[in-house]
């Protein structure tokens, strides 16, 4: 999973962001990382920690202190080279200056190692840990670039009341993006550095640092906003005419324009700011906490679990943290137990946990009405430009296809032999686990083969990116590192991937995945400035799950036996219905949630419950018994909190599924259009970006087409399994 680490705190007031986190499905636990856990900073960290598993950064910095304006394109390995729909501004020429990679010494050995979390960093051969020399030289270098830094910001302010001069405006831009650009540097810096020494007092330091450097440059930032959106169209294409520089910012501006009519006088915005109104904060919303959710946050954390038996019969501590390892338990007994107690432990709790997210549903509609919006939808969604009409398509085309869900459903009743289906039925896994042990190597290779209908330009990139001699990947485990995986971009250099590696199955699709998000951040900043090659959170998920697609597609195809096939179908089968389905459901619920505020209907532990229930029983059909308490789980999702994030991982992943199809069928022709797709970053709206890859999310086809592939998966599975 793919954001760019910035200073949570400095994003709030930014007139432009580099940082959005995406968090993982809402699987039911609180593991809020693709692939597992990791951090976006330390100041997310401390506000999300009691729910946040983990947020993954994938921060845009330059390559060196003290870096030229953003005008400056790196071309740091060979790339796509798009077409000229790709973007509406005009990318620059590579900086000559930027480092090429490291040659792979041809004779050279990788060499063996086991992975063990145990081991101190310094005992991991150093090929496998990643270089962050092109960031800055050492720890000493990046502070003195910060104190450099700090005395620019002033600078800014003599642009304060001038923007309407277009020479003033253009030099204000060239300004705040290389000052951007360069402290997020120093961000980043400190990110990866803590990422691999959590314990690391000198690099907390460092880090707290930089977020307050980039406080600081938005403190002296503030007026533009409301400069910038004070000008009038005829102003701004005289700008463009006087200052042909100023066309590489004009994606940026006329985003931030789009909204115009929904900014207030500037008392009215101020009261907004002080109510803690999200609406223009350029950050992915699921990370600026309200106090509503830290509410819940502290509830969640303070409530006394009841204590259940594992699969020994040993008396064990139930926890949110356990409560996933508990559901695929084999034993049913096991996790009928600890599901049924953990369900009538929030039932306990059931009226503080509604009033809780009753609040912030009135909050949600609040700041939507106060612009001007009908529905906390339209607002929310508007925020990334995405129109509703892709909410409704995602809903009713989900809705239409929900016959292969059922018979999947059916399906997992007749495997694990059980007279009813039940919640805790779910995620125990439906045929025996395939002992894989895939070392990085393998799994290089296997990705790299897997991913070959990209075509040669990707794979170049690809290959570049997974040779550990090229200092982009930290790849396994030690004792003070972080866990999970994310991946970070580095505008001006190549980005950085941390990952734990240990041999599974699971950790190549993680490969695979984080790889996905690098080589789109790659594209992007290779062919875009730094103002506008940030893609937003609802195209964030498309690249990884359209490799990890691919990867899936390959490892069937080789399978060596039933077994081998029949588990990694249900894998594929499993991803889709917790993706999909289940993030549907949870999106539907979402809606009809708020929608009960704007209609003026009483939002209580009552009414919640039964929304949920029914979507329960519509979604999972008629082999599915509900439970007691199945109704209450809707009471420690925290993705109800994000503002209606959670509907971008269903169209992500059915984007992903379609556009790899797509190409497998079309060949070159939809690859070019995909490539063209990731190497857009923000130069356009993101329906129009998609677009190129030949998805429509306002029409049924790509999500009925990884439905489809759903279908088919449950056709194969109840063959195999003879059924």
């Amino acid at each position: 999973m793919e954001t760019w680490i910035r200073s949570l705190r400095a994003s709030l007031y930014s007139p432009w962001s580099s940082s959005w986190c995406s968090r993982h499905p809402a699987h039911g636990s609180h593991a809020l990382a693709s692939s597992g856990a990791a951090a976006a900073g330390l100041a997310a960290a401390l506000l999300l920690a009691a729910t946040v598993l983990a947020a993954m950064p994938d921060a845009a910095a330059s390559a060196a202190a003290p870096a030229p304006a953003p005008a400056g394109q790196p071309a740091t390995v060979a790339a796509f080279q798009p077409t000229a729909a790709v973007s509406q501004a005009t990318a620059a020429a590579p900086d000559p200056t930027a480092a090429a990679p490291k040659p792979t010494p041809a004779a050279e050995a990788i060499p063996a190692y086991t992975p063990d979390a145990t081991v101190e960093r310094a005992k991991i051969p150093s090929l496998y840990t990643w270089d962050l020399a092109p960031l800055f030289a050492s720890d000493q270098a990046s502070d003195q670039a910060m104190t450099a830094l700090s005395g620019e910001l002033k600078q800014l302010a003599e642009f304060k009341g001038k923007l309407a001069d277009p020479a003033a405006l253009a030099r204000c831009m060239e300004l705040y993006f290389s000052l951007h650009d360069r402290i997020n540097r120093a961000t980043l810096y400190a990110n990866l550095q803590t990422s691999t020494a959590l314990s690391n007092d000198a690099l907390q330091s460092l880090q707290h640092r930089s977020l307050a450097l980039m406080d600081e440059l938005m403190g002296q930032a503030t007026f533009l906003r409301s400069e910038l959106l004070a000008l009038s169209d005829a102003q701004m294409a005289a700008a463009y005419g006087a200052q042909p520089g100023l066309a590489k910012h004009k994606p940026y501006l006329d985003n931030l324009r789009r909204r115009k009519s929904r900014a207030l006088s500037a008392d009215a915005e101020r009261v907004l700011v002080l109510a803690g109104d999200n609406l223009w904060a350029e950050i992915d919303l699921n990370e600026i906490p309200s106090g509503y959710e830290d509410a819940f946050t502290a509830m969640l954390t303070d409530i006394q679990w009841p204590k259940v038996h594992d699969d020994q019969g040993k008396e064990i501590q139930l926890t949110q943290a356990n409560y996933g390892a508990f559901r695929l338990s084999k034993n049913r007994a096991v996790r009928k137990e600890a599901v049924e107690a953990f369900l009538a432990t929030l039932r306990q709790y059931q009226h503080a946990l509604a009033a809780t997210l009753a609040g912030q549903l009135e909050l949600d509609v609040t700041y939507a009405r106060s612009r001007g919006y009908d529905t906390a939808l339209a607002a929310y969604m508007d925020k990334d430009a995405v129109p509703t009409a892709v909410h409704d398509n995602l809903i009713a085309t989900v809705n239409a296809n929900l016959e292969p869900l059922h018979r999947y459903m059916e399906l997992r009743k007749r495997v694990l032999g059980v007279s009813e289906l039940r919640l805790y039925d779910l995620y125990t896994p439906l045929v025996p686990q395939v002992d894989l042990k895939i070392p990085f190597e393998q799994a290089r290779t296997t990705i790299e083969g897997a991913l070959a209908p990209l075509g040669k330009s990707y794979i170049d990139v690809l290959q570049t990116g997974l040779d550990p001699h090229n200092g982009w990947l930290d790849l396994y485990p030690s004792k003070d590192k972080r866990s999970g995986a994310f991946s970070s971009s580095v505008y001006g250099s190549h980005p950085y991937v941390l990952i734990n590696y240990q041999d599974s199955l699971d950790d190549m699709f993680t490969l695979a995945h984080e790889y996905g998000h690098a080589l789109h951040s790659h594209l992007a900043m290779t062919h875009q400035p730094y103002s506008s090659f940030r893609y937003v959170p609802f195209l964030a998920e498309i690249a990884s799950t359209c490799n990890e697609a691919l990867l899936a597609d390959a490892l069937i195809t080789a399978a060596k036996d039933k077994a081998q096939k029949a588990y990694l179908l249900t894998k594929r089968a499993e991803s889709i219905r917790t993706t999909i389905y289940r993030q549907t459901l949870f999106s539907e619920f979402e809606r009809k949630a708020h929608e009960m505020v704007e209609t003026g209907k009483s939002v209580n532990a009552t009414a919640l419950e039964q929304l949920y229930t029914d979507l329960i029983h519509r979604y999972y059909g008629p082999a599915y018994t509900l439970g007691e308490n199945d109704g209450m789980e809707w009471a420690y999702i925290p993705h109800f909190y994000y503002k209606y994030y959670v509907y971008t991982y269903a169209t992500g992943l059915a984007s992903g599924i379609s556009i790899a199809y797509r190409m497998k069928a079309e060949g070159p022709k939809a690859v070019d259009g995909y490539l063209q797709m990731l190497s857009g970053g923000c130069s356009r709206p993101p329906l129009e970006l998609l677009k190129l890859a030949g998805v429509d999310l306002t029409q049924p086809a790509p999500i009925e087409a990884a439905l489809k592939r759903f279908a088919d998966t449950v056709k194969e599975l109840e063959a195999l399994l003879g059924t």
